[in-house]
């Protein structure tokens, strides 16, 4: 019988030793209780006031003597039950402290970049995507604002094996990009800002003198901007 599995209800191992050696040799004084649990006489009646509070020891007068008696053990039932009470109360308050958590991630989950600097970090992120990227808006600014670093960042993205889907402006059909399948909206939709979705992130390019750069790691955010991808990818033609 593994009884140290007693001490998850909330004994200490004095506590725990104590009641064993009372259930073994009955009314005990506390040196008698000392020399059968091993408990050091300093530290025997901090366990034994423990026992009497969680209800598993009673003390009597015998002879003029104080004298211990072990509780009955299904006492151990009424604590465990207590016990479960508890643990059922701290699950009610995870959802509040989860939500606490997510508001504070929330919080922190926006970030913004300036200038071109900045835009090549973005970029460098959405390297790191695991799945495809859906890319809408800007009539390939991308190109005029970074001649020399988009194509080696297109290369890198083909390296990687990083598909991309795009909603392109029939402005610049046709247009090839490896590893990339492209629709074409009416030269109506017009858009200075660039919009990049991948890996429950959305990114967003405003390609301005000074380009600025916001990134989103939200999923209610990016579930919305891929829904709305999605849409125009319906809708757009080949």
């Amino acid at each position: 019988m593994d009884v140290k599995i007693l001490e998850k209800t909330g004994l200490s191992p004095n506590e725990l030793k104590c009641y064993l050696a009372l259930l073994k040799i009955g009314s005990a004084s506390a040196n008698e209780i000392s020399r059968e649990s091993g408990v050091h006489r300093v530290s025997i009646y901090d366990a034994l006031r423990g026992l009497r509070e969680k209800g598993l020891v009673s003390q009597i007068m015998k002879a003029n003597r104080l004298l211990f008696e072990a509780g009955n053990p299904e006492k151990i039932f009424e604590i465990i039950e207590k016990k479960e009470d508890e643990l059922q109360k701290a699950r009610e308050i995870v959802p509040d402290l989860l939500e606490l958590f997510m508001a504070e991630k929330q919080r922190q989950e926006i970030r913004s970049f300036k200038g071109l600097s900045g835009i090549k970090t973005v970029l460098n992120e959405i390297l790191t995507s695991k799945t495809e990227v859906l890319d809408f808006g800007a009539e390939y600014k991308i190109r005029e604002f970074l001649p020399y670093d988009y194509p080696r960042w297109d290369k890198e993205r083909c390296k990687r094996k990083i598909k991309m889907r795009i909603v392109a402006n029939i402005k610049i059909k046709p247009t090839k990009i490896p590893m990339t399948s492209i629709k074409y909206v009416s030269s109506e939709f017009n858009s200075q800002v660039s919009t990049y979705i991948f890996d429950g992130k959305v990114a967003m390019v405003m390609w301005v003198d000074n380009p600025l750069g916001v990134l989103i790691e939200h999923n209610a955010v990016y579930g919305t901007y891929k829904n709305y991808f999605e849409y125009l990818w319906k809708s757009a033609k080949d």
